[in-house]
């Protein structure tokens, strides 16, 4: 197996994560889009010019926007893609790590442009015109896939910042803080619906987010999950070998504002997918809860593994409440 083969094969496994994960309906456009950055560049030859910022920026904010059809959250996705693709030249021994960091950190500077292009019209060609618009009147489930108002577009370049700042002690506390959330988590895919109202304690990661959840819906935490916010960043465990951000080091209040709806998916192969709306942001309460509470909550949940038969578990808000006080 030559380099190009190795490359590719070891792309197409870390792809079919970004699929399973992304709940895309197909990881044909994340394929494409390594096969037509590198056929641009190098016609997939692997030569040095994978690192001329050039061509690459050519290729990134002119060429891909302009011929490549994509949806918006497929072109996320497809960004994501082209930075694992030079951590798997760099692990192939193809390039080094310090030419794999400096290439990441240009497409990173180069990521508004790419995004912001693949998502509207003016720069597309009539070929890829034509098939957007096709795609949009076929059986595709799009929800706006032109409006980018809700993606991270405008993040500054993250640069090194001098550590020699000393932080004051606060000579006061913060009014107005959260203490806890009023949450609704919806399973999606059941009539009548199955959900859980939870009230969940501020300042937990996402870690325990999951455990809460899995004993909310009477889970068995033996298969992979993720958590996705905006479909724009992604928060799941370090052996999941993708996520944006670690589960164990993010807490829930950078993301839980009121109204805010956070995708948790479990079981990448039964596909299990909760729908987390943040209801309310309690304030100032004097007590603080230490864990979290099911407040109410409706249906049966279905049964580890049994996508496709109705095998239920029976909902005891009794029993959930005494698990979750040990979470």
């Amino acid at each position: 197996m030559d380099k190009l083969d190795k490359l590719l094969d070891r792309m197409t496994r870390d792809m079919t994560y970004y699929f399973i994960a992304g709940g895309l309906a197909e990881p044909d456009g994340l394929i494409r889009t390594v096969e037509f950055f590198l056929s641009f560049i190098d016609k997939g030859k692997l030569s040095d010019k994978l690192l001329d910022e050039e061509i690459v920026e050519d290729a990134l904010i002119h060429h891909m926007p302009k011929h490549m059809p994509l949806f918006i959250d497929e072109s996320f996705y497809a960004y994501q893609i082209l930075l694992d693709l030079y951590s798997a030249l760099f692990h192939e021994k193809i390039i080094t790590e310090e030419e794999c960091k400096n290439m990441q950190y240009f497409l990173y500077l180069n990521k508004t442009a790419f995004l912001t292009r693949m998502s509207n019209p003016n720069y597309w060609s009539k070929t890829k015109l034509a098939i957007m618009d096709e795609w949009r009147e076929g059986n595709f489930e799009v929800e706006d896939p032109y409006n980018i108002e809700h993606y991270d577009l405008d993040e500054p370049p993250k640069k090194n910042l001098p550590d020699n700042i000393l932080k004051f002690p606060r000579q006061y506390q913060d009014e107005n803080k959260v203490t806890s959330y009023f949450v609704r988590v919806d399973l999606k895919g059941f009539k009548p619906p199955i959900w859980r109202r939870l009230l969940i304690p501020a300042g937990i990661s996402y870690e325990r987010l999951h455990r809460i959840l899995q004993v909310a819906f009477d889970w068995e935490d033996s298969h992979l999950h993720s958590f996705f916010v905006d479909r724009t960043k992604m928060i799941g465990p370090n052996d999941l070998e993708m996520p944006q951000f670690d589960e164990k080091k993010r807490l829930i209040d950078e993301d839980f504002q009121e109204g805010a709806k956070i995708e948790y998916i479990y079981d990448f192969g039964c596909d299990w997918t909760h729908q987390i709306v943040v209801e309310k942001a309690v304030l100032d309460d004097p007590i603080q809860p230490e864990s979290a509470v099911c407040v109410k909550g409706k249906g049966d949940t279905p049964l580890e593994d049994s996508r496709g038969e109705e095998i239920w578990k029976p909902f005891d808000i009794a029993e959930i409440n005494m698990k979750l006080d040990y979470e």
